[in-house]
Formats: structure tokens, C-alpha cells, sequence
């Protein structure tokens, strides 16, 4: 008797209702928890946009309905919260951020300051791809490709990647682009461009241009003629935006573009720590993916503009190899170029 006793109170456990078999150890652990989202910029910017905007929404699709809190971490260009994150936030599921693209060329040029190795992160996968892009002004709209890529152009620029990729253009891919620095941001430029000081600048992010340069854009003062990235925008090339890497010879130059421009795939990646338990790891990656997939921050996203597109952490993890697993005088090159056209100075 006393053994049936046993076997069906076994029983009521393995199938009864809040029953061991149907404990969730992820939900129990997050059960009224806080995590917090580190951002690796101040307040403001685009880092912090998407980094809030995935803050709001994520925590309904982790087991145990955690809430979030947000902590802005600026310094040497998202190297700090990168550090932090890897050497210093406990590994135990409660610490994510979203992560500057830019973290897998500092480690490629070796910067003094790096304290991490991006291949240790726990990816969660990344919300928006970017291309860069070459726009012209008015007196320059109906330019040819060919003269663009082989006549000397005047651009206007300001720091980051409209200062660089210029540069980086002339020196791998043969353009003759004339640099005009000193604006002291991208609209200080476009407004120049508008006003035909300057014919056109390079390396901007399309993912902004396509909010902040909507009006531009349709007035015709800006027109988008050059995709620079290592695969197709589809929204620029539904415009008929020709791709730089199809008028490129094969060869080591293009192989070095292709690393220095393949962290544009991944430019709104998210991660935790190295090393947290692997089936919070999984639930986290889980929660990730079904937020991007959210019709109702899908529909939030679409109605303040902003790019809200999932890739897996598989890929982003095969787009870092693509850089730190290069040969290795093509990394040597790339983190070279990087150096001249201003990169880390």
C-alpha cells in the first residue's frame, strides 16, 4: 500500500498541475528580476534608439516577464561598454547591450584599449543592417557611374564614416574623391550640398539618410548613387542604386573593402556576456528574435521610422569571422587602411 501511495504521488508531481516536470528553472530565475541593457553611447543617438526601443519590448518574451532598465555607457567609441560587458557585468543573464559595430575593427587594428575578443560574446543577433552611401547633389544627379568612380569629385565631411570611406574608396577601389573636412556633422554637410558649396558626400549610413534626408531626397537637392556595403540594401536597389562591389575586379583590394565593410551587416548587434548559463543564453536569443518579429513593435518601428530587421546570431557571428578570420595579410592590410583613412585617431 505504502508503495502505490509512493508511485501515484510521483505521479501527481510528473503530470499534476505546477508539477516538477513542468518547471521552468529560466522563468523561475527571472521571475521579478531587472535586466539591464547597456548602451554604448549617450543619450540620443541611434545606439540608444534601438537599444530602449528592444529594452521595451523584450522582456514580454523572456520566460518570468523580467522588466529592463537602461544604462547609457559612453566612451572611446563603444570600446567601454564592450569591456565592461566582457571582463567586468556578472554572468548570469541579467547584463545584455547593444553592441557599436565598430568593436570588431578595433580588435582588427588592435587598439591598446581593448580589453575583449568579440568572438567570446553571447549574440543575441542584430536588429538593423546598413549600407553606406554615396549621394550627389543637384548639379550632380545625372553624373554616370563611371565618371563618379573615376572623376574627381568634391565631398564634404565631418568625422566617422563619411570622413573615412572617401578615403578608403580612393585607395582601394581607384575613385579620386576630393575631401572638404571641417563641417561639424553629416547635416552641416548636407545642408552645404543643398546649397552646392560641395557636390555630394560619401559613407552615409542609409538608415539615417533615408529619415533625416526623406525631404532631400524627394526634392531631388540629394540623390543616392552609390550602395556601399558587401551585399545589396534591398530598398536601394528597389531605387535602382548601383552596388560598388559589382564594378570592382576581383583581387586583394576588394577583399580588404569587403572586411572593413562587412561590420555594416551587423549594425545594431546585441549580446550578453561571455559564458551565462547556456539555457538562459538560449531563452534570451529566443526572446530576441520573437521582439524583431513582433507585429506590435513591428508596427511601433514602422511608425517612427525606424529599421527593425532580425539576424541571427549564427550570422553575425559568420560576418565577425569574415574579419578576424581572414588571412592574415589581409587583415594586416585592412587594419592598415583603416589606420590611414583616420580610423581609431
Amino acid at each position: 500500500m505504502k508503495i502505490l501511495v509512493g508511485l501515484a504521488a510521483a505521479s501527481t508531481l510528473l503530470w499534476g498541475g505546477g508539477s516538477i516536470a513542468e518547471a521552468d528553472p529560466v522563468a523561475d530565475f527571472y521571475q521579478a528580476k531587472q535586466i539591464s541593457m547597456i548602451i554604448p553611447s549617450g543619450v540620443g543617438g541611434g545606439y540608444d534608439l534601438y537599444g530602449r526601443f528592444i529594452a521595451r519590448f523584450m522582456g514580454h518574451h523572456i520566460p518570468g516577464s523580467p522588466g529592463f532598465v537602461v544604462k547609457n555607457m559612453p566612451g572611446a567609441g563603444g570600446i567601454a561598454a564592450a569591456n565592461y560587458l566582457h571582463t567586468v557585468a556578472p554572468r548570469d543573464g541579467l547584463h545584455l547591450g547593444i553592441f557599436q559595430n565598430t568593436i570588431t575593427l578595433n580588435q582588427l587594428t588592435k587598439a591598446s584599449v581593448v580589453k575583449f575578443d568579440v568572438r567570446d560574446f553571447g549574440w543575441l543577433g542584430n536588429a538593423s543592417s546598413a549600407s553606406s552611401i554615396c549621394a550627389l547633389g543637384a548639379q550632380n544627379k545625372d553624373m554616370p557611374l563611371k565618371d563618379l568612380l573615376m572623376r574627381e569629385v568634391v565631398l564634404g565631411s565631418s568625422s566617422g564614416s563619411v570622413s573615412m570611406i572617401p578615403l578608403l574608396l580612393n585607395s582601394l577601389a581607384g575613385t579620386k574623391f576630393k575631401v572638404v573636412a571641417g563641417y561639424p556633422s553629416t547635416s552641416n554637410v548636407t545642408l552645404a550640398m543643398e546649397r552646392g558649396e560641395i557636390g555630394g558626400l560619401c559613407g552615409w549610413s542609409w538608415d539615417g539618410a533615408r529619415v533625416n534626408a526623406k525631404d532631400m531626397l524627394a526634392r531631388g537637392v540629394a540623390t543616392v548613387r552609390l550602395d556601399i556595403a558587401i551585399e545589396p540594401q534591398q530598398e536601394l536597389a528597389d531605387m535602382g542604386v548601383p552596388f560598388l562591389m559589382n564594378f570592382l575586379p576581383e583581387g586583394e583590394n576588394k577583399q580588404v573593402l569587403g572586411v572593413v565593410l562587412s561590420t555594416q551587416l551587423y549594425n545594431r548587434p546585441f549580446a550578453a556576456p561571455p559564458g551565462i548559463p547556456a539555457e538562459r543564453l538560449a531563452a534570451l536569443r529566443k526572446a530576441f528574435e520573437a521582439t524583431a518579429k513582433d507585429p506590435e513593435a513591428l508596427a511601433e518601428a514602422e511608425r517612427i521610422g525606424l529599421d527593425l530587421t532580425y539576424m541571427s546570431p549564427a550570422r553575425v557571428q559568420e560576418l565577425i569571422a569574415l574579419a578576424l578570420e581572414a588571412p592574415v595579410h589581409i587583415q594586416d592590410r585592412a587594419a592598415d587602411e583603416l589606420r590611414k583613412a583616420g580610423f581609431g585617431g
